[in-house]
């Protein structure tokens, strides 16, 4: 008997320290031919530890130097982080947390004339249940998301990126008329972990 509550208490404060997060430096996808695509609508995917493996649209690696990025096999005990989904290896509550934020370099460089801002959604098993569970990036503030969630084992979880856009048109200021693309009001460190 003592031998079954010495395994269960072993076992409960495994489960209780477990927790997983997924990083994302900057959400500008880019497409084989390195043109930018669409980020809207689509679930959140992480870097993972090999970052050649990931393209930012560009060469640089050391956008992630310094920070501690999971380990590419960190998906086979809960989030998969090239599929961007979180399953509940066990029935109970996870603490969810969500934070990003909004490049301010495109609103910056327009001195406030365009703007923008980005929505994400945490879905569980593919479903928005709450609007607690909603989370609005706006320029120069950091977005802050943190839920209770009860699960039950192989319920999921993901990050459901709605409106975002990386560059906005606009006329051109130099009075010749046209227009011209203004970058950069990407998303920014998101981060999401469930404990």
């Amino acid at each position: 008997m003592q031998l079954k509550v010495v395994a269960l208490l072993i076992l409960q404060i495994g489960v209780s320290i477990q927790h997983w997060c997924g990083y994302q430096p900057s959400l500008r996808l880019v497409n084989e031919d390195r043109n930018l695509i669409a980020s809207n609508d689509k679930t959140l995917t992480y870097v993972k530890r090999e970052i050649n493996d990931y393209d930012y649209g560009n060469d640089d690696s050391s956008l992630i130097s310094g920070y501690n990025v999971p380990q590419l096999d960190s998906f086979f005990d809960g989030l998969n982080l090239e599929t961007g989904i979180f399953t509940a290896p066990a029935t109970r509550t996870y603490k969810v947390t969500l934070t990003a934020i909004l490049t301010n370099l495109g609103y910056e460089d327009t001195a406030g004339s365009l703007s923008s801002y980005a929505q994400l959604f945490i879905l569980q098993n593919g479903h928005l249940y709450s609007l607690d569970n909603y989370l609005l990036v706006e320029h120069n503030k950091v977005g802050d998301l943190r839920l209770e969630v009860d699960m039950q084992k192989g319920d999921t979880l993901q990050v459901f990126v709605g409106h975002h856009v990386n560059d906005k048109t606009r006329a051109k200021r130099n009075g010749y008329g046209g227009f011209e693309t203004v970058q950069c009001f990407n998303l920014e460190q998101v981060r999401f972990c469930i404990f």
